[in-house]
């Protein structure tokens, strides 16, 4: 039998046959941490693009917000706060809104965005209106306290969106919150101070206010003053004189009579 380097021929064809499965098993390994790497870099592409889909996407919400007129009442703010224009806006609200004081024909479930689609809410841009007071809906319990809320809307790229969340009312409920004032109060108080002019005689344009006025010279004052005070003393006096008592009548009958010198028995 042949041999190389003191292995027989069968010993060399086991050398390569483990060989060649080593290369085998290798060329596997490689291969299956490839497609893992390609898989990851699949997902990694789908979730950047998606990213990037949702940062330039235009997004609705809609919201309840403290007004800034007072934290007691609160607005219905539908906002896009996201980067693109938001196209064909249909909002729907379930139960429909109700105030506690509705002023007819302007019920808050009458309101054209939340009866008819919103032609464009452009980014950043919010739509703001007056909800309810929570002093006016405290106690009652006819009132919704929540919204299920259904959003259906498009992109400038024809993209079609449809969420829903929840519209929670009384999320606040039991929280504390610092009185702020604002240019609001400041507008309030000016207002106040424009109906008191208003309402002035003296700044209308036929309007009269009647003075008593005196002209004296210094010296003239100076001795009204000084009679002025001399008055107020004897006014004092007199006063004082009426509240001093009276001594009794007995009393001056006892001092009359010890003045009296006795008679002379002589006589």
């Amino acid at each position: 039998m042949d041999e190389f380097w003191g292995m027989s021929a069968t010993a060399w064809t086991a050398i390569y046959t483990m060989i060649t499965f080593g290369l085998l098993v290798g060329a596997g390994v490689a291969a299956w941490y490839a497609k893992e790497q390609w898989a990851i870099a699949r997902d990694q592409a789908a979730d950047t693009r998606k990213a990037q889909l949702e940062a330039s996407r235009p997004y609705v919400v809609v919201t309840v917000e403290p007004s800034a007129a007072s934290r007691r009442l609160f607005d219905l703010v539908v906002k896009n706060i996201g980067q693109r224009p938001a196209m064909d806006v249909s909002i729907k609200l379930d139960p429909p809104p109700i105030r506690a004081k509705e002023t007819p024909g302007h019920e808050i479930a009458n309101a054209k965005m939340l009866n008819t689609p919103v032609a464009m809410i452009a980014p950043g841009q919010e739509m703001r209106a007056f909800y309810d007071s929570h002093l006016d809906r405290n106690g009652r319990d006819d009132l919704p306290t929540s919204h299920q809320v259904s959003l259906a809307y498009r992109d400038s790229s024809q993209n079609s969106y449809t969420e829903t969340s929840v519209l929670d009312i009384e999320a606040m409920t039991g929280v504390m919150f610092v009185d702020v004032k604002t240019v609001h109060d400041i507008a309030k108080i000016l207002d106040k101070i424009a109906n008191t002019l208003r309402s002035a005689s003296i700044l209308q344009r036929s309007g009269s206010v009647d003075v008593d006025a005196a002209i004296e010279t210094r010296d003239e004052q100076q001795q009204r003053f000084a009679d002025e005070r001399v008055e107020r003393e004897r006014q004092q006096r007199e006063f004082m004189e009426r509240l001093r008592p009276t001594p009794p009548a007995d009393a001056e009958g006892a001092t009359s009579d010890d003045s009296t010198s006795p008679e002379d028995p002589s006589q």
